[in-house]
């Protein structure tokens, strides 16, 4: 129905995809929930070809179907659905049932909700108290989350054939920001988020864990193979729960290391031997994240508005571009800039939905936080439309140098006035916060109607917002007119006056 919102088996979403998208409230659950999704849809519809031509006859065929096939749903769900089971004594649900035996006793069940305190974490965010019973598709949920957001530190304390240690590595996507497609129809969502072969090569069997034999082993792990591997495999923990049998609410949890850090290894030769593994997975990158060239991928942080990552999102890196600075879109962004008009017109638009959290790489969850771009992502990619793209650099830019402006105002005025050079700015943070987040709704109209952002004027009248007190003080009058001077009469950059 139209508008509403409610708990559905992951057969259904996937047959009925057609019909509605995924909402879901936590952002990290989201993220996970729609990377599980993608590998159903490629396994199920048949999307896991190797070949560029046959994968892209294959594309078609689905896009002119509008939904996957109920049957072919049926089928996967009947050959492999008791994999799904959270409880199941040999393989419930990606989890592992040796950390049972291999850990000592378990966690209070808080502990896999990362959103509740647990332990002496600080209940910021949910005080729910850690005894507290975690329903069953909750926890599935969160099963998800730790093999991806999960942080680095010490977990529960693992024995594996001679290796014993506490020490976790942090999850493939902590910190960093996921971009998934978002067109109001899931399963065209699903079409776009699977990546071309071309983009995440197929180079083996590349099956999720719950169609392989045998549990992964921790001292071998798993390298990417393509697309599925990469979405689902590389998990940095091993999670086990436990269910209450009267209940079968979650009342213990087990989360210890998936394979040992590389210091957990005393000899040197199998030391070298998991750091190469942990950089090879490293290198395998994910399909829905903005790399760079330097640096790996973009990390969230809340006060940073997504005008200033809408620049990487649409520019296409050309082969050979190894500058610093250069960054490649997710696959979805790169298979948008090479479809015909005709298949653009039968999706409609394609907007860009960021699902971030800010987070350090230990147990610290800061905000997580979710935006959908109000514009549509191919008008503006720079293989499609170059002339839109270097019209988002530009704007980008003028907010980027704008921005600096004012907090060097700012700092100016304060380090003007005040007794000691070193202390900080009192004015800075908040006030730039407050640029970027009344910048967002000028930068899209620029971009959409062509124009210059016209940001000065509002650098200049949040700067009179932050220091209005003090320039009535004969203090700060004088200190705070000639910084505010410079803000309204800024020097030239590169032999071109800032607008």
């Amino acid at each position: 129905m139209p508008g509403s919102t409610s708990l559905t088996p992951l057969c259904d979403a996937l047959t009925a995809g057609h019909l509605g998208t995924l909402d879901v409230a936590n952002v990290a659950v989201s993220s996970c929930l729609r990377r599980l999704l993608v590998v159903l849809f490629i396994r199920v519809s048949g999307l896991d070809i190797a070949d560029p031509d046959a994968w892209e006859d294959r594309w078609d065929e689905l896009l002119s179907q509008g939904r996957l096939d109920p049957a072919a749903v049926a089928e996967y769900s009947a050959l492999w659905g008791h994999r799904f089971e959270m409880d199941d004594d040999d393989r419930p649900f990606l989890q592992d049932p040796r950390l049972a035996e291999e850990c000592g006793g378990p966690a209070p069940p808080a502990k896999l909700v990362m959103t509740r305190a647990s332990g002496n974490n600080q209940p910021w965010m949910d005080r729910t108290p850690q005894d507290e019973p975690v329903l069953p598709w909750e926890a599935f949920w969160w099963v998800l989350v730790w093999r991806l957001y999960g942080p680095c530190g010490l977990g529960a304390n693992r024995t594996h054939n001679g290796v014993e240690h506490k020490s976790m590595a942090a999850a493939p996507l902590r910190s960093v920001i996921s971009w998934h497609p978002e067109t109001g129809n899931e399963f065209i969502n699903l079409l776009l988020s699977a990546p071309h072969p071309a983009d995440v090569p197929v180079t083996g069997v590349d099956l999720p864990e719950w169609e392989q034999d045998d549990l992964p082993d921790p001292f071998r792990p798993e390298l990417p193979t393509g697309p599925v591997s990469r979405l689902i495999n590389r998990a940095a923990h091993a999670t086990l729960t436990g269910a209450d049998p009267a209940t079968g609410q979650i009342t213990r949890v087990w989360t210890a290391w998936r394979s040992p850090v590389p210091s957990a290894f005393k000899d040197a030769g199998a030391r070298k031997a998991a750091e190469a593994a942990a950089a090879a997975i490293t290198a395998a990158e994910d399909p829905f994240l903005v790399n760079r060239v330097v640096g790996g991928p973009v990390r969230a942080h809340h006060a940073r508005a997504l005008v200033r990552d809408f620049e990487s999102l649409v520019h296409i890196r050309r082969p050979g571009d190894t500058t610093k600075s250069a960054t490649t879109p997710p696959a979805w962004v790169r298979l948008l800039d090479t479809l015909p008009v005709e298949a653009l017109d039968r999706i409609g638009p394609v907007r860009a939905r960021a699902l971030a959290c800010h987070q350090d790489k230990q147990e610290k969850e800061e905000l997580w936080f979710e935006q959908i771009t109000p514009v549509p992502v191919a008008a503006f990619t720079s293989g499609r439309n170059p002339e839109k793209a270097a019209l988002v650099a530009a704007a980008r830019k003028t907010a980027e140098d704008t921005a600096k402006d004012l907090a060097a105002a700012l700092r100016s005025a304060w380090n003007a006035m005040s007794p000691d050079p070193r202390s900080e700015c009192p004015w800075t943070r908040h006030t730039i916060a407050a640029y970027w987040e009344r910048t967002d709704a000028l930068f899209w109209q620029a971009i959409t109607d062509g124009s210059k952002p016209q940001l000065r004027s509002l650098a200049v009248a949040l700067y009179d917002e932050a220091t209005r007190a003090d320039a009535a003080t004969s203090a700060g009058l004088v200190p705070i007119a000639t910084a505010r001077a410079s803000l309204t009469h800024p020097k030239a950059r590169r032999g071109k006056r800032s607008e």
